[in-house]
């Protein structure tokens, strides 16, 4: 649905429960304050709480530890590897991906290539939220498997990705770089040895001052991390270091691989779903290169050798912090007296965590604010530049700290998810002093975008349930508020008629071949999303004992920022948090979005375009869809009236050949039907919006234009066959019949466990069923006595449940990994040409598969019961045949097809052949193919 509002709720029972995970860790990127307005939180402004969270705080607040792990796709990570660094070690973690994962499978839904890659962006983000890291990316844009390392660079030219993964490396500054792959054939995929090589150039590459250049003008300067690993866990043998992830926390109450299989869990448009097992176990690493100067056994621990501590990072160390600061500073300049207040500051950081071992906060927040005030002092005289980032950085991780040790919750909401431009909404910060002393000089203001407006507000709205009312809060005329206070501000902000819609930034522009553009903001490069529209910065002091001596030392007040977000009410599942969205004020979606058309259709055709207002006021105008030379839409216009607050309306439109009247044929070719909106002040609207949202993932817009793209062919079907589809985990198939002129009902799981199929000719299975419907499973015996009784069962590509569960009428079995070819110009021949999926209703040859998009299939069968007949066959270059593609057997009277042919991504391309070939497939039946291929029924008589 367009631009859903914020009145019209799904269930988020999903969503409240890792929310609640998420706000008992303090999960709010604890490494990552400093660059909140980046957008790398999944957690929802659930800003560190509680002792636990103050524990974990406290362990990445002495000393500077840092670790890159590079990989190609969202999955690649060590999970295990980064939660234990991250929340046992108090590293600080990352993980760069270089795509998003758009070429994959999807689970979970439908959504494929951009639309998959917000989806597996928003898994990675939520990954990370549990095991502490952050995350970033490169440009790459997944074309899809590939088998080769010279195929993929052919799509990700080297020097390309390389750049990037400098410039990620030089603005992280990892001490430590740990490869997930090591660039050789053993890595199988090409984009992982891609990632693997990249990696390993840029341990060089990002020190070299001469490598890229250009990159200092978005920021970062040189930086050569000190040691470089890669990932044993593929190749044990190569292990030079084992890096313990099955050890017990008692402040996360269980050990980092359990909470690791949690983060792992999130990739669910990947099934990645992994128990949470206890015992002992261990991320294998190979120590490749190092540049570590210290003392000590080089593989004590992935540190080893290297200078972590806080005053060591702002000296020059030689191989590990280039552009630091001379260890030979004048003397009266602030590096001279930085050592000694580094000291302070230490002993103030370790005084915290003794102090916590009781597991109470009381003792924490007094020597957290000396450690502050010394820290600050050490911000506000050091010189710009690398230096002062790092200190500024750690200075707000302190500030997050001791704002959760003294109990302290900053929020700030909006009155609306969905912002229009030429708009206003309503924003409240709050802060809750659920500590034990009081606070003074509390300031917020809100950080806006240039030629954003705010202006103090009244009262907004408040979630509101039946029994329970928010409780009152004030605005304190004098800045203070008392232990267990609640303080409130509110501002009314003007969205300027020129703000920037909530497209993800890597998408604002075309793509060069299969690499995003990034805009040139470089605040932006790398980053999973961009920031909310605006954000708060709240500066506040705790007068805990000893903050006045903190102050002598002219320390800053405490400060923290929060991303603004939606907060809303769900009658049936309570609190929710939602991203903020700025989109039109109507929304324009024509449906179908896809449509093959078969030449030989006069027509007409219905199209349904529906208008959406996320406006706060009503919406009047006229509504055309523009059709070009050589159709006709009736009506050549509507009328549209719609309340303000997601009220919606859907208008039909019947679009034919321009001459069908006359019996003229639909012009053959790609064509585009556009949906526009005029409002009566004139302005014109032709977007359409997918708000992507799962419950495990924080929502993002897909913006695209208001159009209906339409494939004129010649295709034929047997308008007669009665289809009856079992979806599985989505894809276009159903509807693809329907627009080929046949027959189909989708069937949902009472008809299914029913096993009443007696009203089809053809039963269609869609990808992966058997994975996503246990309904389907369990009446297996069903499905293949329809086909026993002379039905026809089409089976799409299932995973490797397909062969182990023996739902198939003869035994198959599929290669680990898979049987697949990716590239989808590889010839294809037909082996059985006068089978009549070949010929009826549609001719089809080798001609019909030019044009397919990514790949030709996957999840090919190896090996089969010799009463499956293969009757094509294909390969990537170099590789044997492979046949498995498309096997059919008779099954009694009936008969029985698999095939691995990736249909599901022809059919939003408008591949021609692929539709040609399918409407053959669902208008097969068993007699013609008994016939036709002389198949002895009698073959089958101990079929189950």
């Amino acid at each position: 649905m367009t631009g859903q509002s914020s009145g019209t709720r799904r269930m988020k029972t999903a969503r409240v429960g890792l929310l609640a995970a998420a706000a008992w860790l303090g999960v709010a990127d604890l490494a990552g304050a400093a660059r909140a307005t980046a957008g790398t939180t999944f957690a929802f402004a659930q800003q560190a709480r509680g002792v636990a969270a103050t524990a974990l705080q406290l362990r990445q607040l002495d000393g500077v530890k840092r670790v890159l792990m590079i990989g190609a796709h969202p999955d690649d990570e060590d999970t295990s590897l980064l939660a234990t660094l991250a929340r046992g070690t108090g590293a600080e973690t990352a993980y760069l991906s270089l795509s998003r994962g758009e070429g994959g499978q999807n689970l979970i839904g439908p959504r494929l290539h951009e639309g998959l890659g917000i989806v597996r962006t928003g898994e990675l983000l939520a990954a990370r939220a549990l095991d502490g890291g952050e995350q970033f990316f490169a440009r790459a844009f997944d074309f899809g498997y590939s088998k080769s390392l010279d195929e993929a660079l052919s799509h990700w030219p080297m020097d390309e990705v390389l750049r990037d993964v400098v410039f990620v490396v030089r603005q992280f500054r990892p001490h430590v770089i740990v490869s997930v792959f090591g660039g050789t054939r053993r890595d199988g995929h090409g984009q992982h040895q891609i990632s693997g090589l990249a990696a390993m150039e840029a341990f060089d590459a990002a020190g070299d001052p001469d490598r890229f250049p250009e990159l200092a003008s978005r920021g970062v300067e040189p930086w050569a991390p000190a040691k470089l690993y890669r990932s044993a866990r593929f190749s044990r043998d190569g292990a030079t270091l084992h890096v313990a992830t099955g050890q017990f926390d008692p402040v996360l109450g269980r050990s980092y691989f359990q909470l690791a299989m949690e983060s792992r869990s999130r990739h669910r448009s990947q099934d990645m779903g992994a128990g949470q097992y206890m015992g002992a176990w261990d991320s294998p690493l190979e120590l490749l290169a190092s540049r570590a100067t210290g003392s000590g056994d080089a593989e004590d621990g992935i540190f080893a050798g290297v200078d972590t501590t806080l005053a060591g990072q702002l000296f020059d160390q030689p191989g590990t912090s280039e552009g630091a600061v001379s260890r030979e500073p004048s003397p009266g300049s602030w590096a001279a007296a930085a050592p000694a207040r580094l000291g302070a500051y230490r002993e103030a950081i370790a005084e915290a965590r003794q102090a916590l071992g009781g597991f109470s906060s009381d003792g924490v927040v007094a020597p957290l604010l000396r450690g502050a005030a010394v820290l600050g002092a050490v911000v506000d005289e050091a010189p710009p530049g690398a230096a002062r980032d790092l200190l500024t950085r750690r200075l707000a991780q302190v500030s997050e700290a001791t704002l959760g040790a003294a109990g302290v919750v900053v929020d700030l909401r909006a009155d609306r998810d969905l912002w229009v431009p030429g708009e206003s909404v309503v924003l409240e910060a709050t802060v809750w002093n659920g500590g034990p002393w009081s606070l003074r000089d509390v300031a917020p203001r809100l950080l806006l975008p240039q030629g954003w407006r705010a202006t103090p507000a009244l009262a907004a709205a408040r979630p509101r349930s039946s029994f329970f009312q928010p409780r009152a809060a004030t605005t304190p005329v004098d800045g203070r508020v008392p232990p267990g206070g609640l303080a409130r501000w509110r501002w009314s902000v003007e969205v300027p008629p020129q703000a920037r819609l909530s497209a993800p930034y890597f998408m604002e522009q075309e793509r060069t071949g299969d690499l995003y553009a990034w805009p040139d903001d470089g605040e932006r490069w790398a980053r999973p999303f961009d920031p909310a529209p605006v954000a708060a910065a709240v500066s506040l002091v705790v007068e805990a004992p000893g903050e006045q001596a903190s102050r002598a030392g002219g320390g800053p007040a405490t400060e923290v920022r929060r991303e603004v977000e939606f907060v809303g009410v769900d009658k049936a599942s309570g609190e929710y948090r939602e991203a903020v969205l700025v989109v039109p004020a109507l929304s324009v979606r024509v449906q179908p979005q896809t449509m093959v058309w078969p030449v030989s259709d006069p027509g007409p055709r219905e199209f349904a375009v529906l208008v959406a207002n996320a406006s706060s006021s009503e919406r009047s105008g006229t509504l055309r869809l523009e059709v070009p030379s050589g159709w006709r839409a009736e009506p050549d216009s509507a009328s549209f009236s719609l309340k303000p607050g997601g009220a919606n309306e859907s208008f039909r439109f019947l679009v034919a050949p321009a001459d069908a009247r006359s019996g003229g044929a639909a012009p053959e070719g790609r064509h585009e039907f556009r949906a526009v909106a005029t409002d009566d002040s004139g302005t014109a609207y032709d977007l359409d919006y997918d708000v992507v949202d799962h419950p495990h993932i924080r929502r993002a817009a897909l913006f695209g234009p208001s159009v209906a793209r339409v494939g004129a062919f010649d295709v034929t079907t047997d308008a007669t066959t009665r289809v009856g589809y079992v979806m599985g985990s989505g894809d276009g198939g159903a509807e693809a019949l329907r627009q080929m002129g046949m027959t189909v009902d989708v069937l949902d799981e009472a008809q299914v466990r029913e096993g009443a199929f007696g009203d089809y000719d053809v039963l269609v299975l869609g990808v992966r069923a058997y994975e996503t419907r246990p309904d389907l499973a369990d009446t297996n015996d069903a499905l293949l006595a329809f086909a026993r009784s002379g039905g026809t069962v089409i089976a799409q590509y299932n995973k490797y449940e397909y062969a182990q569960g023996g739902f198939a009428p003869y035994p198959v079995r599929m290669h680990r990994p898979h049987d697949r070819v990716v590239d989808e110009t590889a010839p294809v021949t037909l082996l059985a040409p006068d089978a009549p999926v070949f010929t009826t209703p549609n001719p089809v040859g080798p001609a019909d598969f030019g044009g397919w998009v990514q790949e030709r299939g996957l999840y090919f069968a190896s090996e089969w019961d010799p009463r499956f007949v293969p009757v094509l066959e294909t390969a990537d270059p170099g590789e044997e045949p492979k046949r498995g593609a498309l096997l059919a057997a008779p099954v009694g009277d009936g008969l029985y097809v698999y095939t691995g042919l990736a249909f599901f991504r022809q059919f939003p391309a408008l591949v021609p052949g692929a539709y040609r070939l399918f409407a053959n497939l669902a208008s097969l039946r068993a007699k013609d193919w008994h016939e036709a291929m002389g198949r002895p029924r009698a073959l089958d008589a101990d079929a189950p």
